[in-house]
């Protein structure tokens, strides 16, 4: 396979569209992949890969992982790799699991994986597995072995080479895929345990068998045999138990034909018994039927006379019921005028409670009315002395209105000026000017006084009509008191010979009314005293009323008894003949002769030939279950000794299977099968590496796989280098650097050569080398360029992986791999 064209988009690194046309490389030669580290220098293979056969180069780098976190969200993932193979042009594309901006709407969409390989003239063919499985056709090689032999990474290869024998071990494990033969001695060691283990079953199930064994029929010699060997538990002691299983077959078949011969002696003797005991049973039966009859005529006997006594007893009640019944109409009788008197005493009681009602609300109203005319007595007073005050107030405000209108003049001289003229005369000369007193009346003093004046008017006038509507609301309350009283008076009747209430003075209407008062209350005491007595004759009655429907039921109740032990006692006396005569009829036909023990007897007898016939059969049973136990454990003894024997010719052929695949054979190399597969192919890598190594270091090195005859076979994949200088040979990590570089490089290229004829002809037209040039000198560095462009030749194209700067001085062909902040770009260079 040698590529044309790769188209990136979206993938891993590179965010845009990456083309890359590998038909300027002409076909052939090297070419140097550079750039920055993590630039995705190794994703250029990895893409190819994917392309291919829908995997990545890495076991770290999932196809999940390869989605571009630089794209832009409805950009799709793909890679497009154009190809020649044999003479013939294909195109694969393939896209991942991935997910992106929907087309139409918002969020995202999952698109599942797709790929399709156009391979003119043939049809193309579309699907993941489709395509990965044409490729695989096509290349002659899967993934893994592409990735091998196609993609050299120095630094596995270097680790090869100076790895022990047991890391070289797991890497070319790796490289050659041979876990199957690890796995195959894996497999060995399981089965020789498995082995051991069904041996060790068998052993159990030997002695199980053994163990079932029932020596109980056999003699005291072969059970006490039987019983050592169960307690030893040898497994190989089973066919000496199977040889005395037959001892014990052959007792218990006697013991079988004895027990069986005693049980049909037995059965004879049973029958017969039975008969007799069927004789004795009838006869027993009729004794029964007889005690029975007589049992029948005692008990209808008994009932006859139970009968008699209920008759008895019924009419003694009868006549105890009636009695009390005509009592009871007595008592009512007399007590019938209660009813109609309580109710005559109710309303008299509630006539008098109503007047005493009243005549305690008239003594509450005389109250009401004393107290009115107290209030207005005391408003009358009150308005007096107000009125009193108000006329000696106006008195002397007329005092003091003369004494001002006396003192006018001295009032007026009083603000005269000489030379102004008077406000009464005119006169502008004022000869004798009055004079004022002392103490006199001014205007200011006049008018606060007939302010004061009015005010007490005012008071007086409200204190007039508060007198006057006291006394009207007196006037009111006596007027409705007298005529409420007269009212009361009138209800009273006779009761009441004194005055109308007009006429008596108020003590005299409240002692008229007192006396009113307790009489009602003495005659009240007097009707709830009758009331009581009257209510107790009614209870009485009420009582009497409900104990005659009760002495009325049970009468009734009595009566129909009375008829139905009428007739059960005649039903009685029939019954009790009836059943004389059954037993004296019986007891004529019973035989004169008869022993009642008979059947006692014949069942005792019986009941020890069963008890012997049980036993006997118990001792038949056994020995058939001994039989059948002691015959099944022998076939099974025989079968599980054959498995035995077989089992243990499996285990012995596992066992050195085992350990011939293993190495553990004793006084053997301890070189286990996986090794020895390995150590043939590693042979062939080094032989192939030496091709190119010892030319690379001018004949000095070549490399030796370490030959050791211990026992060990530990270092079985050592690896070391011969010196022509020196003539030795001395381990492979004593080589410096750039010698162990081109070593490593020439085991790498002599693996891909051993993969390559290991896949039957399979052609590697392209080879990527990466990293591990940076340890060389530029003089190793130039030789392992010429060796790579000596292999390459002119139909092989080989690209190394590389950041070393003269590598891209010496390599003019190249990818540029650049490193941004939106993704990594590559182009093509040719210089």
């Amino acid at each position: 396979m040698k590529p044309q064209k790769l188209i990136l988009t979206a993938f891993g690194p590179y965010a845009g569209r990456t083309e890359l046309d590998f038909s300027a490389f002409g076909g052939s030669g090297l070419f140097l992949i550079g750039g920055d580290t993590g630039a995705g220098k190794t994703a250029l293979f990895d893409a190819i890969t994917f392309a291919l056969y829908g995997e990545t180069s890495g076991e770290n780098r999932k196809t999940t992982m390869l989605r571009s976190d630089f794209a832009a969200p409805d950009a799709e993932t793909s890679v497009e790799l154009a190809f020649t193979h044999r003479g013939r042009s294909y195109t694969v594309r393939r896209w991942p699991d991935q997910q992106r901006a929907a087309k139409r709407g918002t969020g995202m969409v999952k698109v599942p994986a797709k790929a399709e390989l156009i391979r003119e003239p043939d049809e193309p063919v579309s699907g993941a597995s489709a395509v990965t499985d044409a490729v695989v056709k096509l290349l002659g090689i899967d993934a893994k072995q592409f990735a091998q032999v196609s993609m050299l990474a120095q630094n596995d290869f270097t680790r090869l080479l100076n790895a022990p024998s047991a890391d070289r071990a797991a890497i070319l494990r790796r490289i050659f895929d041979t876990a199957d033969h690890q796995r195959l001695g894996q497999a060995a060691v399981e089965h020789a345990r498995k082995a051991d283990e069904e041996c060790k079953r068998l052993d159990d199930v030997l002695l199980m068998h053994v163990g079932t064994l029932i020596g109980d029929g056999a003699d005291e010699e072969t059970a006490a045999e039987l019983a050592e060997m169960q307690a030893e538990r040898d497994p190989f002691a089973a066919g000496a138990a199977a040889e005395l299983g037959r001892l014990l077959l052959e007792a218990d078949d006697a013991n079988e034909k004895r027990q069986t011969s005693v049980m049909n002696e037995l059965d004879e003797k049973i029958a017969r018994g039975d008969a007799g005991l069927k004789i004795a049973e009838e006869r027993a039966a009729r004794r029964r039927q007889l005690a029975g009859l007589v049992a029948e005529e005692q008990r209808a006997a008994d009932v006859e006379h139970q009968t008699d006594l209920i008759m008895t007893d019924l009419e003694k009640r009868t006549a105890n019921v009636k009695e009390n019944i005509a009592k009871n109409e007595a008592d009512r009788a007399a007590l019938s005028q209660a009813e109609a008197d309580l109710l005559k005493t109710d309303h008299r009681i509630e006539l008098a409670e109503g007047l005493s009602a009243d005549c305690r609300q008239l003594l509450q109203n005389l109250a009401d009315a004393d107290k009115a005319d107290e209030d207005a007595a005391a408003r009358q007073a009150e308005y007096v002395a107000a009125q009193a005050a108000l006329d000696s107030a106006e008195e002397e405000y007329s005092t003091m209105q003369r004494q001002l209108n006396a003192n006018r003049a001295g009032l007026l001289a009083k603000d005269l000026q000489k030379g102004k003229p008077c406000p009464v005369c005119g006169s502008t000369k004022h000869p004798k000017i009055a004079a004022l007193p002392k103490d006199h009346i001014t205007e200011k003093q006049l008018e606060e006084r007939e302010k004061a004046l009015t005010a007490q008017r005012r008071s007086t006038a409200a204190a007039s009509r508060t007198a006057g509507d006291a006394a009207a609301h007196a006037h009111e309350l006596r007027a409705a008191l007298q005529r409420d009283a007269d009212g009361f008076f009138a209800r009273r009747g006779d009761r009441y010979t004194g005055k109308p209430a007009a006429e008596l003075t108020p003590d005299e209407l409240k002692i008229a009314l007192t006396a009113q008062q307790t009489g009602l209350t003495e005659g009240l005491r007097g009707l709830q005293a009758d009331h009581l007595k009257l209510k107790q004759k009614t209870d009485r009655a009420r009582s009497l009323a409900k104990q005659a429907d009760l002495l009325n039921g049970q009468l009734a109740d009595l009566e129909k008894q009375r008829f139905a032990a009428t007739r059960r006692a005649a039903n009685a006396k029939a019954g009790h003949a009836a059943a004389s005569a059954r037993v004296q009829q019986m007891r004529e036909t019973m035989p004169k002769r008869d022993n009642p023990d008979a059947l006692t007897q014949l069942q005792d007898a019986l009941a020890r030939l069963r008890r012997d016939r049980a036993a006997a059969m118990a001792a038949r049973d056994a020995a058939v279950h001994r039989l059948h136990t002691n015959r099944a454990a022998i076939d099974a003894l025989q079968k599980t000794m054959r498995e035995s024997a077989a089992a243990r010719e499996k285990r012995a052929m596992w066992d050195n299977l085992s350990k011939t695949i293993n190495g553990n054979l004793t006084g053997k190399i301890k070189l286990p099968f996986e090794q020895y597969v390995q150590a043939f192919y590693f042979d062939g890598v080094v032989e192939a590496a030496n091709l190119r190594f010892t030319r690379m270091t001018d004949g000095q090195y070549r490399l030796l796989r370490r030959k050791s005859e211990a026992v060990g076979g530990k270092t079985a994949l050592d690896l070391d280098v011969f010196d022509a200088y020196t003539g030795k040979t001395r381990p492979v990590g004593s080589l410096s650097g750039g010698e162990g570089f081109m070593a490593a490089l020439s085991l790498a290229l002599g693996i891909s050569d051993t993969i390559q004829q290991n896949a039957g002809g399979v052609v590697i037209e392209t080879l990527f080398i990466d990293e591990g040039f940076g340890s060389l000198d530029s003089d190793s560095l130039e030789k392992a360029v010429d060796t790579l462009a000596g292999l390459a030749g002119g139909d092989k194209l080989i690209g190394v992986i590389s950041h070393v700067e003269a590598l891209q001085d010496r390599l003019t062909r190249q990818i540029h791999v650049t490193k941004t902040r939106a993704g990594s770009k590559a182009e093509i260079e040719i210089s």
